[in-house]
Parts: structure tokens; sequence; C-alpha cells
């Protein structure tokens, strides 16, 4: 759809109700690849809001408002929404995508973050991993959903009940994707809103870097405090396998759609300009991170 059927409100008829797409963000989960993403394929539509306080997230009603005073917004990011959201507005279609992580991983990433972010003082810049774990999982230093991506994505309904996440999905308007998937998740979207999403090849951004190892052991400390979130993770696997499905008329067709995507990624220097032409890869930017996802990770 047309960006200016996107911001046409529904007329006789005539003209599509406009959408709003909201992109969930869950901190450490790849959000800000697709923050980047959501600019170059929405350019002055779209709007990202970066939340100083990740604690805070939007009611049903603050995102009614939003979506109502500003209907020039097409998307939105931001830390604050969560998939509890007003998908039955007169005003919009309002559609959210969200992306998960294997909960180990994305602790691991966020240790790693924060030991590297100077603009914010955070404890992980003072202490050893097991340490950090021990102060957020043991002794609770940090606010549940910091680290329960079900607490975050309920809006602090719970931190074990999909419930929230299962209605969302079943309105049709919401999708919610594995990081670790990332490719066919892009090519989902491609291939089912293609004027929306013309084109999300990209290149990894918000990269953490790692300056020590993450031992068997200390694995297995995390995930005895975060397994909960686990259910959340295999249902994102799942519910991708499911879009792929309604989304590709076949094996062959998925299979050539995801080869194309990657060529795409594989010849994209930067994720505001277009690929280079076929034969002119470009040169990996410097301490650019390879692209390509790393294999999945399996629930311990």
């Amino acid at each position: 759809m047309p960006h200016e059927e996107i911001h046409a409100q529904a007329h006789g008829g005539t003209v599509p109700m406009r959408q709003t797409w909201l992109h969930v963000h869950v901190p450490k989960a790849g959000g800000s690849t697709l923050r980047q993403l959501m600019n170059r394929n929405f350019g002055d539509d779209y709007y990202n809001s970066n939340s100083l306080l990740e604690t805070k997230q939007y009611t049903r009603d603050d995102v009614s408002s939003i979506v109502r005073c500003h209907p020039w917004v097409a998307c939105m990011s931001d830390h604050k929404l969560s998939l509890d959201l007003p998908y039955d507005l007169p005003e919009a279609n309002v559609y959210a995508l969200c992306f998960v992580r294997q909960p180990v991983d994305r602790f691991i990433s966020r240790y790693f973050y924060h030991r590297h972010f100077e603009e914010v003082n955070c404890i992980a810049q003072k202490m050893n991993f097991r340490d950090f774990a021990n102060a957020e999982l043991v002794e609770q230093y940090v606010h549940p959903q910091t680290n329960s991506q079900i607490h975050f994505l309920t809006n602090g309904k719970s931190s074990t009940d999909l419930d929230v996440i299962h209605q969302a999905l079943n309105t049709g308007k919401a999708f919610l994707f594995p990081i670790e998937r990332f490719d066919e998740s892009c090519i989902c979207m491609e291939r089912l809103f293609p004027t929306v999403f013309s084109d999300l090849s990209y290149v990894l951004a918000n990269v953490s870097k790692r300056d020590a190892e993450v031992s068997e052991n200390e694995r297995q400390f995390a995930h005895r405090y975060l397994k909960d979130d686990i259910p959340v993770w295999e249902l994102s696997h799942r519910f991708l396998d499911q879009t792929l499905d309604r989304a590709f008329k076949n094996q062959d067709d998925r299979e050539s759609a995801l080869a194309e995507f990657k060529d795409r990624c594989s010849r994209r220097h930067h994720n505001f300009h277009p690929p280079r032409p076929k034969g002119q890869p470009a040169p990996k930017a410097e301490n650019q991170s390879d692209p390509t996802p790393q294999p999945q990770s399996k629930a311990m």
C-alpha cells in the first residue's frame, strides 16, 4: 500500500483504512537493526521513540491516544510498547512487529552491551558475568521486565502466562518472530506486505562487543532464573513456521526468496544505502559483524 494510502482516512469504502505499525522493541533482541530498517522503509512517516526509562510502558489507552493524535505516524518503535495494544481501533489498522531471543543469549548480550555503554552507569561495568547474574537474577537488582520478555510483552500482567501474547497473535495483526531466524522473518514481511516493507535487507547494528568468555556453568546458572521465558521463544518459532507456510506457495518458493534476500544483504554496506549491483560485493565496514545470523540456539 502506498504511503499516501497508509495516511489516508477510510472514506466511503474507496480508500483503505490507514495502517499504523508498532515495533515492540524488546531490548537486546535485534531492535537496533530493525529500527534502521523501519526508518528506511517508512522514511518521514517513521517515529523512533527512545525511552530512557525502559521499565515504563504505555497502556492500551496511551497507544490509542498516540495513534489518534498523530495520524502522520505510519510506524513507531519504542521500548514502551508491549503486545497489549488497541488492535480494534476505528481510526487505523494497528499492527505489531516484535522479536524475542533465546533468554540466556539475550541476558549475556545485555551484560556485554552495558559493559561498554559509557553513557549509562551500570553494575555490569564493575562486575564479572557471574556476579552480574547473581545481582540481577538472584538479588533482583532490576525491574522484573528487564530480564523477562513475557513480563515485557504482556505489559507487566505476568512473567509466565502467555494469554496476552496469544490474544495479540490471534488478531492476525501481531507478528512475533525469533531473532535467531531474522532473515526468514524478513522475507515473510516482504512477501505479506510488499509495498510496506519493500526491502528489509540489512547490515547488523549495535552488536555487543564481548571481552570475556561465559562458561557453560555460568550459562546454566542464568538459565535456572530465565527458563520461564523459553515458552515465548518457542512460540515465536512456531509462529514463524506458520507464517512462512502462509506467505510462500511451497518450499522452493521459500528457498528462492531466502537466497535472493541473503544476496541483497551480502551486497549491502549500510542500512541506508541500496545493495551494490551483483558482482560488486561491498567491502565489510570496519568493526562490522557478519550480517549472517548465527546458528539457532537450543533451549536448555
